[in-house]
């Protein structure tokens, strides 16, 4: 047996640990965040007033919340996940607009618009964030073991009339930072947001979104309350009939 001979299963022993080693290192890179993608779509969204929280390429919540919405004012899937298709319906939503009313007396006021459940808050006559809502499911439910009314977000103009700083405990459990519009219905913090209406009435907003609209909210500042429509603008940005989610009749 010659030395070159010799040598054949000493370089497949060192070739066979090498790709033991480096196997994990090949599947972590392969399994590791796009962090570079998740910061490209975190600084689109904060620039279209949907994401306020770091751009830090992480992919948590306040990133999937920022998703949720702005799939809801294009008329995309309800989901709280980033698609390629997500880059055409930005680029539709900044050509095209966000289909808001005009109301040139009212720089500072919100917007809640219940058929795309989203809400939008208007400073100094410009958009300055929108976000994902909750709004009333529509159906019937009991009050202290009795049937009360409907699960409806009333519709109309109002304006803040009372705020809580921190939580309020009431008859229907624990509500963060309201803002209430009329009566007992409020804007209020949540934990979820979901893709469809939910609440008892009110229009809840993620956690952390109540928390950044903390000071920017005030008390007489106008709250429009409407049932949207896909318009001609709307439609091309293929907003989808929402009727199997939202019965605007019931309202």
């Amino acid at each position: 047996m010659t030395i070159a001979t010799r040598r054949i299963p000493a370089l497949l022993l060192i070739a066979a640990l090498a790709v033991a080693f480096l196997a994990p290192a090949a599947q972590a890179a392969t399994d590791s965040p796009d962090i570079d993608g998740t910061v490209r779509i975190q600084q689109a969204l904060a620039e279209a007033g949907f994401y306020r929280g770091p751009i830090d390429g992480i992919d948590g919540k306040n990133l999937q919340d920022a998703i949720m919405a702005f799939h809801k004012t294009v008329g995309a899937e309800r989901t709280n996940r980033w698609s390629r298709d997500d880059w055409d319906n930005l680029r539709g939503l900044q050509r095209y607009g966000y289909d808001l009313p005009d109301r040139t007396g009212e720089p500072d006021r919100i917007e809640v618009d219940l058929y795309r459940q989203v809400m939008f808050l208007i400073e100094d006559g410009e958009l300055a964030a929108v976000f994902p809502i909750v709004s009333g499911r529509g159906d019937t439910y009991e009050r202290l073991g009795r049937r009360s009314g409907g699960a409806h977000t009333p519709v109309g103009d109002f304006e803040l009339i009372r705020h809580v700083a921190g939580w309020r405990h009431g008859s229907y459990g624990p509500i963060y930072r309201p803002w209430y519009f009329i009566g007992g219905y409020a804007i209020h913090g949540s934990r979820i947001a979901r893709p469809q209406p939910a609440s008892n009435g009110c229009v809840r907003v993620p956690m952390d979104d109540m928390d950044w609209l903390e000071d920017r909210l005030e008390l007489g500042m106008p709250v429009h309350v409407w049932v949207g429509r896909p318009s001609s603008v709307a439609a091309m940005l293929r907003l989808r009939d929402m009727s199997a989610v939202f019965d605007a009749s019931v309202v």
